[in-house]
């Protein structure tokens, strides 16, 4: 039987191997493969993720607790293929299920966040990105906030960079607060919190209209079209569509199954303004940074917004 250890006990380990349980709270997570390299090019491994996870914890669980997580495996690592995994049958008594309706309208249990054992475990299993729906199992059918995900495709991270300093002069001029990060794979999104109320249709069409201004104020530099065959070269695609029931984008201070680790960071619109690079922020800095810097989205949990009625744009 292996020994428990703390989380505090496996943070002082190096060069971890093998397996290890480690007891979160009141409960001991089977830890295991510790030694698996995830990341080829960098050397880090499940024991680094691991690591990594529990230093954000505090932080990372009051935008995850009480919310559906859809699942990207990785098991072997980024190196290959991942799949995806909403329904999980077979599973310890202390992760809690619930059984929802997903978009294709089947019935399937899916693992609610819910403690720091309970994510310790989704992590175990390769799940690298936190992926959580946008509401809360205490009601399921109001988001709590809205994604504009600015995608790059080609366009260069500075490019990324201008358009969201657009959709901020876009919030500002409809008197709502957004909240920006890097997604940690190529583009920024920007959050917007929402007070109780607001439906997910509510949250798209405000989302919809958001990034159609957007588009309108820089339109060389962002489009809503979604083909990418239709949009001219250098353009960033504002993304509104991703704001349906049972919709996800990764989680803030989330690790991302790219090279490098990097880490969905939350930005202040000052770094934003002056510029950042994606490659700044991965497992390895992003720690250091929440102790210098704290959590700069603590303003987001706390912002109960309500939409005003928005004339949409022609």
């Amino acid at each position: 039987m292996k020994t428990e250890i703390s989380t505090t006990e496996f943070l002082r380990l190096k060069n971890i191997e093998g397996d290890r349980r480690i007891k979160a709270g009141s409960q001991a997570v089977e830890a295991t493969h510790l030694d698996k390299v995830y990341w080829p090019e960098d050397g880090y491994t499940k024991a680094d993720l691991i690591n990594y996870y529990i230093q954000v914890s505090r932080y990372i669980m009051k935008y995850l607790k009480d919310r559906p997580a859809i699942l990207v495996r990785y098991p072997n690592g980024i190196g290959q293929e991942g799949f995806y995994q909403q329904n999980v049958e077979d599973k310890p008594e202390f992760v809690k299920t619930q059984k929802l309706r997903n978009q294709a309208g089947r019935i399937l249990n899916y693992v609610i966040y819910s403690d720091l054992a309970s994510l310790l475990y989704l992590v175990n299993l390769g799940t690298i990105a936190q992926n959580p729906w946008h509401s809360r199992i205490t009601n399921l059918d109001e988001p709590t906030y809205i994604v504009v995900d600015l995608d790059p495709h080609t366009a260069p991270f500075s490019t990324v960079l201008k358009v969201a300093l657009a959709v901020q002069q876009v919030l500002r001029d409809i008197g709502i607060s957004g909240y920006p990060k890097t997604s940690g794979s190529s583009g920024l999104h920007v959050y917007i919190p929402l007070g109780r109320g607001h439906s997910y249709k509510e949250a798209a069409e405000f989302a919809e209209n958001v990034s159609t201004r957007v588009a309108g104020l820089v339109p060389k530099i962002a489009t809503v079209e979604r083909r990418i065959s239709e949009r001219k070269r250098g353009q960033v695609y504002v993304d509104w569509q991703q704001n349906a029931r049972g919709k996800t984008a990764a989680s803030v201070y989330s690790v991302r199954a790219r090279p490098g680790a990097t880490v969905s960071t939350p930005l202040t619109w000052a770094e934003i303004s002056y510029g950042v690079e994606l490659s700044d922020f991965t497992i390895a800095t992003v720690p250091a940074r929440l102790k210098k810097m704290g959590d700069l989205w603590e303003g987001l949990l706390k912002d109960r917004q309500r939409l005003p009625r928005l004339a949409r744009e022609q």
